[in-house]
């Protein structure tokens, strides 16, 4: 309907700069002249909508311009609610808190009780220390300070890095710091597990990290992962899936065993655990190094158990 795909424009723009119409038309699938005309329908509506001309132009709204409470229903307010409280449940921060309490506030008689999803992440928690990181940073984030810590990488190697920090994140299965390291002027990810005596020094950030997220992006394209393919019994697929919920399966020549196709990032070996875990139920047929340090992992693991004995 019209009027929800020029909500939606609106709110589009509500959350960023300048859009161009090539952008908007893309984005909600219409014509370039009918963004022009949603447009123009918003500024007759008192949607204060400027115009900019330029390679560079497009649509945006002025800061001025604030949504009417009315705008959001009963639905957008308990998907707010459960958002929060599973953040909630996650990191343990009093600015979550306070805007939760605000949204329950703000939301229809009745909204609060609505429970049919509830989101319970606090397997997301790392432990007391890494509560601790969670909020030093965010802070040191909040104020624009850099901040100085010992970090350990995959290969146990140690080093004290200074870095402009800029987002926190949860990805593959832990919580990560991207920032800007200073000594090897470039942005890189901290696993916050890794991160020792941490401190938040006097120096403000100093570099422009508008575009940080964007070059994040890039270098992510040429991070290293590694091709597997694994051999496997039909009656542990399901094992499989849940290990690998992004593996391509199929079924082998023979039609005995399945096989699962999938890339890993090198540099995480969070999967080198669930391969061991998953023991003589799943054969690593490639790459050839992972078997190898599989079974050598394994003969160091006999050999200590046997002398124990």
């Amino acid at each position: 309907m019209k009027i929800d795909r020029m909500l939606g424009m609106l709110i589009y723009l509500l959350n960023r700069d300048t859009v161009s119409a090539r952008e908007l038309a893309n984005r909600f699938e219409v014509s370039i002249r009918t963004v022009q005309r949603d447009m123009e329908t918003l500024g007759l509506a008192g949607v204060p909508v400027a115009s900019i001309l330029g390679t560079a132009g497009g649509y945006r709204i002025l800061d001025t311009y604030k949504l009417n409470r009315q705008l959001f229903s009963a639905e957008d307010y308990v998907q707010l609610i459960i958002a929060l409280r599973g953040l909630g449940s996650a990191y343990q921060s009093r600015e979550v808190g306070a805007t939760l309490e605000k949204m329950l506030s703000l939301a229809p008689d009745g909204t609060a009780a609505e429970q049919r999803l509830q989101l319970d992440l606090s397997v997301l928690r790392e432990g007391v220390e890494a509560g601790d990181r969670l909020a030093a940073l965010d802070a040191a984030i909040r104020s624009g300070k850099a901040v100085r810590f010992d970090y350990t990488d995959v290969q146990l190697f140690s080093t004290r890095r200074l870095v402009e920090p800029m987002q926190l994140t949860y990805k593959w299965h832990a919580w990560y710091l991207l920032g800007y390291c200073c000594e090897k002027q470039a942005y890189r990810l901290f696993r916050l597990s890794r991160i020792r005596d941490l401190t938040v020094t006097g120096e403000s950030v100093s570099r422009d990290h508008r575009q940080a997220e964007q070059q994040w992006a890039e270098a992510e394209k040429e991070r290293p992962y590694v091709g597997m393919k694994l051999a496997f019994a039909p009656e542990v697929r399901i094992l499989v899936e849940e290990s690998f919920p992004f593996a391509h399966i199929s079924r082998s020549a023979e039609g005995h065993t399945l096989l699962a196709e999938l890339s890993l990032p090198e540099n995480e070996r969070g999967w080198f655990g669930v391969l061991l875990e998953l023991g003589g139920r799943v054969t690593v047929l490639e790459p050839e190094a992972v078997r190898q340090e599989l079974l050598s992992r394994a003969r160091d693991i006999v050999n200590l158990y046997r002398s124990a004995e």
